[in-house]
């Protein structure tokens, strides 16, 4: 069973209200599918996650060729970031291009032993994308809409930007600059994502679309294997022995010692799936209406207090 509720303003300048046909950008909730798409290879006996990168991906500099997909996967590989912020909350590259960006990266050392540390940098994501599209021989957004959005029925979910005409939008607005802190005034979003980045974000998608997808996911239609979602959601481990909190790219929550997968994006947009199937979607267009998310930034645990207490009410 499916139930949906609409509430607020998906345009403040027009004052149109959202409905439950709204298209929200769900940022980084994108990293979920290329976890999803990454055990599909997985799968199909294409990728172990524990081999080296450069098994997949040819051209990288020695110290990231040792890199695995687990570590990519959970932010624990220690490449530097790729991204750049400019302003009004946008997002850019470290060069002027794709290519150029890459030669930046790829002189940059890494920031620490892949395995013993975490930083929340794109350059992950990315580069899993690469692997995705080496394997497969597929563009990556083509992969992901062949294997995921086809499958699931997920008629209005797409990679987009701020730039783009989007039927039904629900057009996304900020009260924090890009570092976190807050900014003085609401302003319109401006987040437009290289498609390099589209593993990592730039995914538009509605609440019934969501829905969908976790359905598909749990009735064994996206992966076969239970296996498969005990690795997908089973959170990395550091060489010192310490936990993660990402699994193949879900963040995971702990509730009442119970793992929870929890896929947030943007300050704005939450999924939380309970061990006794339940999941909650809860989507808004205002950047900054979840700072717990920025705990993805600083390395501590995710809390999904609210979406516990929402629970009581479904």
């Amino acid at each position: 069973m499916v139930r949906l509720e609409a509430l607020g303003v998906a345009n403040i300048e027009h004052d149109v209200p959202v409905t439950n046909a709204s298209v929200f950008s769900i940022n980084s909730i994108a990293q979920a599918f290329t976890g999803i798409s990454l055990l599909q290879l997985v799968e199909a006996n294409a990728l172990n996650i524990d081999a080296a990168i450069s098994t997949y991906v040819e051209g990288l500099p020695e110290a990231w060729g040792r890199v695995t997909s687990r570590q990519l996967a959970t932010l624990s590989s220690g490449l530097p970031e790729i991204v750049s912020y400019g302003s009004g909350n946008s997002i850019g590259l470290i060069g002027v291009d794709e290519e150029a960006a890459w030669g930046a990266a790829f002189a940059l050392p890494i920031e620490f032993e892949p395995g013993t540390d975490y930083a929340f940098t794109r350059t992950n994501y990315a580069l899993l994308g690469k692997v995705i599209e080496s394997l497969s021989g597929m563009d990556y957004t083509d992969f992901i809409r062949t294997r995921q959005f086809a499958v699931a029925g997920m008629t209005e979910t797409r990679f987009s930007d701020d730039r783009d005409l989007i039927s039904r939008r629900a057009d996304s607005y900020s009260i924090v600059r890009p570092d976190g802190t807050s900014a003085e005034a609401l302003y319109k979003s401006h987040m437009n994502w290289p498609p390099v980045l589209h593993p990592v974000s730039g995914l538009h998608s509605t609440a019934q679309d969501l829905a969908r997808w976790l359905i598909a996911l749990q009735a064994g239609t996206l992966l076969r294997e239970q296996s498969s979602l005990e690795t997908l959601w089973r959170p990395g481990m550091r060489s010192s022995g310490q936990w993660e909190n990402w699994g193949i790219g879900w963040p995971v929550a702990q509730v009442e010692g119970h793992r929870v997968p929890a896929p947030a994006g943007g300050c704005k947009a939450q999924i939380a799936l309970y061990p006794d199937g339940q999941a909650i979607v809860v989507l808004t267009n205002l950047i900054g209406a979840f700072p717990e998310q920025l705990a993805a930034y600083r390395d501590e645990a995710f809390d999904i207090g609210f979406m516990n207490e929402l629970r009581t009410y479904c």
